[in-house]
């Protein structure tokens, strides 16, 4: 994308190589019953994780058009990548002490304006529970992509609509419940996360009916 450096694959896979060596097998209820996953705050493993989540988007999201992307904070130009399979467009964008990944659904047109279904946005460094979203590390060296619940509307609105699965982590210290996106190294992880998009989209209409 126009706007970001993505730290090369095999550095990223240095990192987390135990993780992209566990089975596909490894299900979140035998995770739940071992070691509990921690959030990542490291300024390292926070960038490492970011640059996998970029990764992985843009390898699944071939088609790219240069739009404005609009929301509550006004637009921004940029490159967004698109997949029709998936229906889900994605763009990243570094916001000081937090990186913004805004995603979409239906095709952008190159030129054209393109309005944020949902926002997955992470910290770059320490603990920040303003932040939506949330990589954790398991026991086994596996990063866990999570959502806080925070949208507009709030986190009880979010958790009393969603019909996900849900993941319990250790977030600086004290137990934390939170949506389950998907683990970066799963095969289908775009897949998930596009499912999650249009989660997100249903308990928001489901808030105003």
């Amino acid at each position: 994308m126009t706007n970001n450096a993505l730290v090369p694959r095999t550095q990223i896979k240095h990192g987390f190589q135990a993780a992209l060596l566990i089975s596909r097998y490894h299900s979140v209820l035998s995770l739940k019953g071992n070691v509990m996953p921690a959030v990542i705050t490291s300024p390292e493993n926070l960038a490492a994780a970011q640059a996998l989540f970029a990764e992985t988007l843009l390898a699944a999201l071939p088609q790219k058009a240069a739009c404005t992307v609009s929301g509550a904070g006004g637009g921004f130009e940029t490159e967004v990548a698109y997949s029709s399979e998936l229906d889900l467009w994605y763009a990243m964008q570094p916001q000081g002490k937090k990186c913004w990944n805004g995603f979409g659904i239906g095709q952008p047109v190159a030129g054209k304006k393109v309005s944020i279904a949902a926002e997955i946005n992470f910290p770059t460094e320490g603990l920040n529970r303003a932040v939506s979203g949330v990589f954790a590390e398991d026991g086994n060296g596996g990063v866990w992509v999570l959502h806080r619940g925070k949208i507009r509307g709030g986190k009880e609105l979010f958790f009393r609509h969603f019909s996900g699965e849900t993941l319990t982590a250790d977030d600086g210290g004290k137990e934390e419940t939170f949506a389950l996106v998907g683990r970066l190294d799963d095969a289908d992880f775009a897949a998930k996360l596009a499912a999650f998009v249009k989660e997100i989209l249903r308990i928001k209409a489901a808030a105003k009916a």
